[in-house]
């Protein structure tokens, strides 16, 4: 009776993990749906924008950071607890290091003379977009450092690791997002 029960909590929290990233899904949708009908209604008035370098950078910080929390489940699944405490550690550094590249790239729009407000629509999107998905990352970055604690207590093993689970494909998810706002700045803009 009780792993029914146990079972049926982790349904419950895979349903609404599932809930939460459909939203910030249909979020960005809707943000990227609103770039095209802007750059299409500007015209030859829409500002082409050359990407930082260190959205690039970023972009590499955020797959390193999603393959060590691959390598966290992977280790849980064979109660290899020390490898698991490592591997969390990593995933954070490098989630750290994105956001940092994106602070970064701010700098160089502010350097290119490119701005949140003002005329130029086309870098408010770019602010935008960055800025919203680096809102969600801190959500994933909490999570993280959760997981990371409860994993110095050896709280997870392979039977018992679906905080875990979910933490990681929620940055997993974050992930992805990222690489397809970055490809779709880099194709549509």
């Amino acid at each position: 009776m009780e792993d029914n029960s146990k079972l049926r909590i982790h349904n419950a929290h895979q349903s609404l993990l599932m809930i939460s990233m459909f939203s910030v899904v249909m979020l960005f949708a809707g943000l990227t749906s609103a770039y095209i009908v802007s750059k299409g209604s500007l015209g030859s008035k829409w500002d082409t924008i050359v990407l930082p370098s260190m959205f690039y950078a970023s972009t590499c910080a955020i797959i390193i950071s999603s393959v060590f929390g691959y390598f966290s489940i992977y280790h849980c699944k064979k109660d290899n607890l020390d490898k698991i405490k490592k591997s969390l550690f990593w995933t954070i550094l490098f989630g750290s290091f994105f956001a940092l590249f994106q602070f970064l790239g701010w700098k160089e729009l502010v350097g290119a003379g490119k701005f949140l407000s003002g005329n130029n629509v086309a870098s408010s999107y770019i602010y935008i977009f960055t800025i919203a998905h680096l809102v969600h990352l801190s959500g994933g970055m909490v999570a993280l450092v959760i997981a990371f604690f409860r994993s110095q207590k050896n709280r997870y093993n392979s039977t018992d690791f679906n905080g875990l689970k979910l933490t990681i494909r929620f940055w997993h998810f974050l992930g992805v997002l990222w690489i397809y706002l970055f490809a779709f700045l880099i194709l549509i803009n």
